[in-house]
């Protein structure tokens, strides 16, 4: 079941959410009531970073950067410990010496009384220690003085860097110094010395540091010059030594041969493999010609000669037989003798001639030559390039050495030069040192004290406490291992939640109606529909004896188990409500009321679940007639055989019947000590559709537990 708990959660704490929130508002507005009156003084100072009104030799930050990062150094500037020391030294020296004091010495925070004769002293010292821009040393026993009466008086630069809030105003040449205090007269007094201090002490500052420049820079430049004047003494030295011209013209000149020679011999190594590839061919003619000549077409033309012959002479033979039948023999020898002399005619056309093979042997001689004189020239080419090479690196190398004197000289020049402008730039800004920066709005007293924001401060302590409230509500919640809501029963048992019902007023409650067409009320209309849904999983559910509890007392069991049962009930199930609730036993006051006379109340008391020793006997009578018996008379009678003996009623809703309970505060198996209550439920469920027992609240007591072995669900 979910009977609303989270609204109900709620419903129990707004009081805390309230109420705390409401008294932290309440003492809140009571302290900021009871604060002291704050009043805040403003002075301005400029710059000129931002502006050219000031005289300058030089020109200054021009981007944003620097710029910001000048006002950025102003302002830690004005909040350091050197500069808030001096305004501390202003202060007491002003309540020290004037009859108007803005502070009473505080024993307390100073951590002693002052004797006299320390106070005249201290004057002094604070005097000194103004005038000399002097810092407090704790190790010194006079500062240790001085830093006592500061604290005492709250004067001391850690407190006065509290209330002080120095800001550069919106993108402007301008910073804003503001102080609060509980003296208008303090306040305008401590912006004004902030100014004025550090006005003083940034331009007592700048002088020294320049000054210290000066002298600084003033050396490095006469180290420079020397060391400039020793390089080029060197390097005219070197060029002396070595007879040293002019080496870029000397090298291009030879560079310049060298790229020409480089050419010449590449064009000579073409000609050169050109020669070679000629008289290769020219080799190869000649050999092919005299193998020509000695050989193939010597025997070729015998060859044919001497086929010429014998065709000759056949055909003489042929015509001097002078016969008939030879004249086509004759015919074709002349035909073949014929193509003989032909093939001879070309045979000798092809012939090479002696005279050509001595001019291909006469070009190649002449080839031979020229591969001789080109080689002589290529020769003669890498030599006068291998020469000019060794002459440029000897200027190389002299040319590197003197560049490396030049290089040196041209260094502490630059050098030099650098040092010389920063020393004229530092000496130009020592002669406006300070200048720029000047007090252009003195801060005057306020008499009209400082807002507290007290809506604001109540707004954030009256949210804060209630968030605050919250968490903590919600954490002891979370914490809090009592089961209020279905879910976290259903993670800590595996108990499946199967509905919700809403809460209604049991008061004149009639449940029939309910169920009824003629019911007109809303509540009762949704409570009937959740009601079928919960009889629907119990249907659907594998099991007949069902055990119903909760995590609290006073939340709806009883009525819930009288109500499912009539729903039950409704769809002609026979339900059986067991009254196991020992400590609270309200279904057997409601379905067995005790205001029916003195016989009722002497039945009931006898009848009740375990009052007898023969339970076991009742039970079987009982059953055994319940069977048979359907009668109804609103609930009160009794049956089985001898229903004075009966521990089954009826109710006075038909098919729902209860087996109740006298009370106690006996645990159920302290109570079913020696019976076998499990076989009883066992046999209660052949004869009932459904079994409904009831437990007490899980949170309070552990009867439920004890209880779940004898239930299906």
């Amino acid at each position: 079941m979910k009977l609303l708990s989270k609204s109900k959660f709620f419903n129990l704490k707004w009081v805390i959410l309230v109420c705390i929130p409401l008294f932290s508002v309440l003492v809140a507005f009571y302290l900021i009531s009871q604060m002291d009156k704050k009043y805040k003084s403003v002075a301005q100072i400029a710059t000129g970073f931002t502006t050219d009104d000031a005289v300058k030799l030089n020109d200054g930050p021009s981007n944003p950067f620097d710029i910001n990062t000048n006002f950025n150094n102003i302002i830690e500037s004005m909040n350091s410990v050197p500069v808030l020391t001096l305004v501390s030294f202003r202060l007491i020296l002003h309540d020290l010496e004037s009859d108007q004091t803005f502070r009473q010495y505080n024993p307390a925070a100073g951590e002693g009384m002052l004797s006299d004769e320390e106070i005249i002293r201290s004057k002094t010292l604070f005097a000194e220690r103004l005038e000399k821009f002097g810092t407090l040393n704790l190790f010194d026993q006079n500062d240790q003085l001085l830093y006592k009466i500061l604290k005492g008086y709250s004067y001391d630069h850690e407190t006065l860097a509290k209330n002080i809030k120095i800001q550069r105003l919106a993108a402007s040449d301008f910073i804003s110094i503001e102080y609060v205090s509980e003296d208008p007269f303090l306040s305008a007094l401590t912006v004004n010395a902030l100014c004025q201090e550090f006005i003083r002490y940034n331009k007592t500052l700048k002088t020294d540091r320049s000054s210290e420049s000066l002298d600084f820079l003033e050396n490095v430049v006469r180290s420079k010059k020397k060391i400039l004047d020793e390089k080029n003494k060197a390097l005219n030295d070197y060029k002396v030594n070595n007879n040293v011209y002019n080496y870029d013209a000397e090298t291009k000149s030879k560079i310049a041969l060298i790229t020409e020679y480089e050419l010449k011999k590449e064009r000579e190594s073409s000609d050169l493999n050109s020669l070679k590839l000629s008289i290769a061919s020219v080799e190869g003619i000649i050999q092919t010609k005299k193998a020509s000549l000695g050989k193939l077409n010597q025997q070729e033309i015998v060859s044919v000669n001497q086929r010429i012959i014998d065709l000759k002479k056949q055909i003489n033979d042929l015509n001097n037989e002078n016969a008939e039948g030879n004249r086509s023999r004759i015919n074709q020898l002349r035909e073949e003798l014929q193509l003989e002399t032909s093939r001879l005619e070309q045979v000798s056309a092809n012939k090479v001639s002696q005279e050509e093979v001595k001019r291909l042997e006469k070009d190649r001689d002449d080839l031979k030559l020229k591969i001789e004189i080109s080689e002589a020239n290529l020769f003669n080419l890498e030599e006068s390039i291998r020469k000019l090479k060794s002459e440029v690196a000897g200027y190389s190398s002299k040319q590197a050495n003197t560049a490396d004197y030049e290089r040196e000289v041209d260094l502490a020049s630059a050098e030099y030069i650098n040092a010389q402008d920063k020393y004229t730039a530092a000496k130009n800004k020592s002669l406006v040192i300070g200048s720029s920066i000047r007090q252009i709005l003195e801060g005057q007293p306020s008499y009209e004290p400082e807002a507290t924001d007290t809506p604001l401060w109540l707004g954030v302590v009256g949210v804060g406490s209630f968030f605050i409230t919250l968490v903590i509500i919600l954490m002891v919640e979370y914490m809090d291992p009592r089961i209020r809501v279905s879910s976290r029963l259903q993670k800590a048992t595996g108990v499946k939640n199967i509905g919700a019902v809403n809460i209604l007023a049991t008061k004149d409650f009639n449940m029939r109606e309910i169920f009824s067409d003629r019911s007109a009320n809303r509540e009762f209309e949704t409570f009937s529909h959740f009601l079928r849904k919960i009889r629907y999983e119990i249907q659907n559910a594998q099991g007949k004896v069902f055990l119903i509890t909760s995590t609290q007392v006073r939340v709806g069991k009883t009525f819930l188990i009288i109500s499912l049962s009539y729903a039950l009930s409704l769809v002609s199930k026979r339900v059986l409500i067991i009254d196991t609730n020992f400590r609270h036993n309200s279904l057997t006051k409601a379905l067995l009321p005790q205001g029916r006379g003195a016989e009722t109340r002497k039945l009931l008391k006898k009848a009740l679940l375990f009052e007898e020793e023969e339970d076991e006997l009742l039970l079987e009578e009982n059953v055994a007639s319940a069977n048979g018996d359907e009668d109804d008379d609103d609930g009160l009678e009794t049956t089985g055989k001898g229903s004075k003996q009966g521990i089954i009623h009826k109710t006075r809703y038909n098919g729902v019947e209860i087996i109740g309970n006298v009370g106690g505060r006996d645990s159920p198996s302290e109570i079913m000590a020696g019976r076998d209550f499990k076989e009883m439920i066992h046999r209660l469920s052949l004869q009932y559709d459904y079994v409904l027992m009831e437990g007490p609240a899980l949170n309070n007591y552990s009867d439920s537990k004890e209880l779940i072995e004898y239930a299906d669900k």
